[in-house]
């Protein structure tokens, strides 16, 4: 899942964000023969999901898979905007930083996603097979991400690292580190949107020049 367009997916000192819902939107090519079955929001959650996560769940009732959940929480909390989510993954005394910006406290992230909100549309955000790194014994988590939005008519495809600390069965730490000049290369007709790559990198392939 933050500040200035050229920080984080575009966007104006605003700020995005990372979060997935209590039931997720999974659209899952890799899940184990014990995972459960993809769950949708909605039937216009099914159709079109703002979330999608291709890898495997972890075993339900565990810890990694409570971590696991917070991290997809953050996901759809700013693809779907949800405020209330957002209060009930973050803790009140929340330290949420991405390049340009370090917010703390609950009320300084829901202000952020509340400008972010406003100004961004088509927003979803997909996890590759490989995306989690659980860290339990440390209280650590992070996840390689997809941000995808539109913002002032501009489409923009940038690929995140977050890496979140857990308190208490809620995130209390949370970083986003991503490449401001892959939107402006990718507006520029320079970078591929690289959408649904099953392997993420920094940046999305070049686009190639026609061959003359």
């Amino acid at each position: 899942m933050m500040a200035a367009m050229m920080c984080r997916i575009g966007r104006s000192a605003l700020a995005m964000r990372t979060a997935c819902g209590l039931g997720f939107a999974l659209v899952a090519a890799g899940c184990s023969a014990s995972a459960p079955p993809p769950v949708a929001v909605s039937d216009k959650a099914a159709a079109k999901p703002t979330v999608i996560y291709t890898g495997p769940v972890e075993k339900r009732g565990s810890l990694r898979a409570q971590y696991q959940q917070l991290m997809l929480n953050i996901a759809h909390i700013w693809a779907d905007c949800d405020v209330d989510l957002m209060r009930r993954t973050l803790t009140a005394d929340v330290d949420f930083s991405y390049p340009g910006r370090r917010l703390i406290g609950i009320d300084a992230a829901l202000a952020d996603l509340d400008g972010f909100c406003k100004v961004a549309t088509d927003r979803s955000i997909y996890f590759p097979k490989d995306a989690f790194y659980i860290d339990t014994r440390n209280g650590r988590i992070a996840a390689e991400v997809q941000f995808r939005v539109t913002q002032n008519g501009e489409k923009q495809v940038v690929n995140d690292v977050w890496i979140a600390t857990v308190r208490n069965g809620q995130i209390s730490i949370i970083k986003e580190y991503l490449d401001g000049r892959v939107r402006l290369l990718q507006a520029d007709g320079k970078l591929t949107y690289g959408e649904d790559a099953p392997f993420l990198t920094p940046w999305p392939p070049r686009v190639e020049p026609a061959p003359k």
